[in-house]
């Protein structure tokens, strides 16, 4: 059955549900009522009929029919679809929803469709499901800094992430390519903040802005953006993670409020344009109390908007050149007795941790927190290399989240480098990231009961467009989502395929702008004296390739 993620337990009946203008859904309360209306508007443009949705406990007339079980877990759900009826149960709205979301997958792709489409029986196999979700952490970063992301595009990453039973979206708002979120008590870091130089060509080669230059490249959501955003999201269960980054990437508050980095700083900060190159050397000064006042008043304007359990308070990457000679930090670490500058990070974060924690929610942090003091209750994403220091931080009893940059970052290519758009880090295909196993074999298995999920990370450094970070995520999220989802021991990449190919006919429908790279050809080649060897292989078992030596005449099979 076609269903991505692979569910924990399925199986196929005899015929199939057909949904037509007479169908009706039954649910119990008003909790239930908005996921069945979902369910319900997927058939509105396509189909050219919508369901009625019905609220009571008689179930007679409907043959879509939602009910509690409440020995069910959080996230669990059973679906059971025979020729006359559809029974949906779970204990909550979120099992409920990843029903709906299952149900979508089945439907013919067309279903997907914003305008009528004729001849078509929207049917849906009969079967048997009982799912329920590996992990509860099931994320996505999406960096809309690099490259801002208008809000409805973020709404349409949304509903695709949410179609894979992801539930959890990190927004990169702050970086030092630009600050995306309006804060009402300082207004310069949407005015300043959010916009930058026009520069054309590699992001790594971009050169930084001079002070008379225009900044037109940006963009940022209002609060009023972010609260439509935030209840599209809760509407498709996903939790709205937003990430300040301290004390690095923060070129674009600096440039609004320069008198935030250290005071030995006399270059002039610029929103940059790419790498920044020494300008990204230049951060919040941790000896200046009134950077510790700004970011209270930004936490407390990020804690009241956002409803999320947790802040992603970043803390990776950042440079101490200016600290070792900044007289002000220098003194903060004096005060404190720290001799290791690690110490004032340390001081840095935990400081602003306790203020987070002080408005009821819970620090995010990149795995670089482990270099000094971490927070307690933090979470630590393990991002360097394979996310070993995500371990490291489950041993000193934290939980950890696992997004390794060598599998789960898909910034980087995803198939052979002379097919793909200009983007760097290596490759990690979407068979690399479909065969991660994030528990080791050699972890203990009491540190990996505080591994509480994974997350795929689109940074975008080399996007220009929304349509060039859909090319990146997609189908490799697909993959991700299977990943925190499904069993380990469930693995099967001919049959992920194979679900894959329905997947994205669902994506043709909506649009979305899908990479094709696990159709690329890669090829090796070896020598033997004067005699040379190529190997032509795909990513996918079921592919045929074939090649000629002879202008075409004769085509020949590769094997």
């Amino acid at each position: 059955m076609n269903i991505i993620p692979l569910p924990e337990q399925q199986v196929a009946g005899n015929s199939h549900f057909t949904f037509s203008k007479n169908t009706v859904i039954q649910v119990e309360n008003r909790e239930q009522k908005p996921i069945a209306g979902l369910l319900a508007d997927l058939f509105t443009s396509s189909a050219g009929f919508t369901p009625v949705v019905n609220t009571g406990s008689s179930a007679a007339s409907a043959s879509v029919i939602f009910s509690t079980d409440t020995t069910l877990v959080k996230e669990c759900y059973k679906l059971d679809i025979t020729p006359s009826r559809i029974s949906i149960q779970a204990a909550g709205k979120e099992g409920f929803f990843y029903a709906v979301q299952s149900i979508r997958q089945l439907l013919p792709p067309a279903i997907e469709n914003k305008e009528p489409v004729s001849n078509i029986q929207w049917n849906v196999p009969a079967l048997n499901v009982q799912d329920s979700p590996r992990f509860p952490y099931r994320g996505l970063l999406l960096d809309v800094s690099r490259c801002f992301i208008p809000k409805e595009n973020v709404i349409k990453i949304i509903d695709y992430m949410a179609m894979l039973k992801l539930n959890r979206l990190n927004l990169h708002l702050v970086d030092g390519n630009g600050w995306r979120l309006e804060i009402k008590k300082y207004p310069r870091l949407t005015e300043v903040g959010a916009w930058r130089v026009a520069r054309e060509g590699d992001f790594s080669q971009r050169k930084n802005a001079k002070p008379s230059e225009p900044t037109p490249i940006g963009g940022f959501y209002t609060q009023e953006d972010m609260k439509e955003i935030i209840a599209y999201a809760n509407a498709r269960q996903v939790e709205i993670i937003p990430e300040i980054e301290m004390p690095a990437h923060t070129n674009s508050s600096l440039a609004a409020y320069p008198e935030l980095a250290c005071p030995i700083v006399k270059d002039f900060i610029s929103v940059i344009p790419g790498m920044g190159a020494h300008a990204s050397e230049i951060v919040y000064c941790a000896g200046n109390d009134k950077v510790y006042s700004f970011l209270e008043d930004v936490i407390d304007e990020v804690a009241d908007l956002f409803p999320s359990s947790y802040i992603n308070l970043g803390g990776d990457e950042a440079s101490k050149k200016n600290w070792k000679k900044c007289p002000l930090c220098q003194a903060r670490m004096k005060a404190e007795g720290y001799t290791d500058i690690e110490d004032l990070q340390g001081y840095f974060m935990n400081r602003m941790s306790d203020y987070v924690k002080s408005k009821g929610k819970q620090v995010i942090g990149w795995d670089e927190l482990i270099n000094s003091k971490i927070p307690d209750g933090a979470t630590i994403l393990g991002w360097q290399g394979m996310g070993t220091a995500g371990y490291k931080a489950g041993q000193l009893g934290h939980k950890f989240i696992m997004t390794p940059a060598r599998v789960l970052y898909l910034i980087r290519y995803q198939g052979p480098q002379w097919f793909e758009p200009r983007t760097y880090f290596g490759n990690n295909t979407l068979k690399g990231v479909y065969d991660y196993e994030p528990i080791q074999p050699d972890w203990d298995p009491k540190v990996a009961a505080n591994l509480i999920g994974v997350q795929g990370c689109m940074w975008t450094e080399f996007c220009y467009s929304a349509e060039d970070v859909e090319y990146l995520l997609f189908p490799r999220l697909a993959a991700v989502a299977e990943i925190a989802w499904s069993g380990k021991d469930r693995k099967d990449w001919p049959g992920f395929l194979k679900r894959l190919d329905v997947l994205t006919q669902h994506y043709d429908y909506l649009g979305v702008n899908h990479a094709r790279s696990m159709f690329n050809i890669d090829h090796l080649v070896t020598g033997n004296n004067d005699t040379l060897k190529v190997v032509l292989t795909c990513i996918r078992p079921d592919m045929e390739i074939r090649y000629t030596t002879d202008q075409g005449r004769r085509i020949k099979i590769n094997i």
